[in-house]
């Protein structure tokens, strides 16, 4: 399955709150479990302590994942599943309020499907530069959107609107690439068992969301 992983950190640097960095990794293969987010988590926060060893008031990494043929795409109804990992120093700021994707300056929310908080270990470099409070959430995305070039970003519960996740267009595969009408019909839905096909394969040791089951 043809992956995208980016890390956004919100780093505090002088006197500029809302200095943002985006640092894209290579596609990836393979499935993604809860320690495979908690260590690029950490490996966020560990550059985020060279920059800034104060720490940031947030961070994030973010992995979705394209359909794996034609048949899937069509089945899911044209959307990218989107997980989002955010790690906060105030736990008000949880759970996120929500994901969109802006494209031209117009806003379009995603479908969240689950939310899960997750403890941050206190030993870890995460917990004291980035924060101890962590949700994981599912979202669909539609693969037009994310072809676009936009941003892909989040609100946060309180204080933070704006947050940036993803530059965005993604990098699909070709089959997506070649559909000359790639956004979702308007009252289109995803298959529900093809989505939760897709999901248990990609994403192993999450909790299942409850339109799932």
């Amino acid at each position: 399955m043809r992956r995208l992983l980016i890390v956004a950190l919100a780093l505090f640097v002088s006197t500029t709150a809302g200095a943002q960095t985006l640092t894209q990794r290579p596609v990836s293969q393979g499935a993604v479990t809860p320690a495979d987010m908690t260590e690029r988590l950490e490996k966020a926060a560990l550059r985020t302590k060279e920059q800034a060893p104060k720490g940031a008031a947030r961070g994030s990494s973010v992995d979705f994942c394209w359909p794996s043929s034609v048949e899937e795409y069509r089945a899911i109804g044209k959307y990218v599943l989107v997980l989002v990992s955010v790690v906060t120093q105030d736990a008000a700021e949880l759970p996120l309020r929500r994901v969109y994707v802006t494209v031209n300056g117009e806003q379009t929310e995603l479908v969240r499907l689950s939310s899960q908080r997750r403890d941050v270990r206190k030993a870890s470099t995460t917990y004291p530069i980035l924060g101890p409070f962590r949700e994981d959430a599912f979202y669909v995305a539609p693969a037009g959107l994310m072809m676009s070039d936009g941003f892909l970003q989040a609100d946060f519960a309180i204080r933070r609107n704006n947050f940036n996740l993803y530059k965005l267009p993604g990098a699909p595969p070709d089959f997506v690439k070649a559909d000359n009408n790639p956004m979702p019909a308007r009252d289109a839905t995803p298959n529900m068992p093809a989505l939760k096909a897709l999901l248990r394969r990609e994403y192993q040791g999450f909790e299942l969301p409850a339109s799932l089951r």
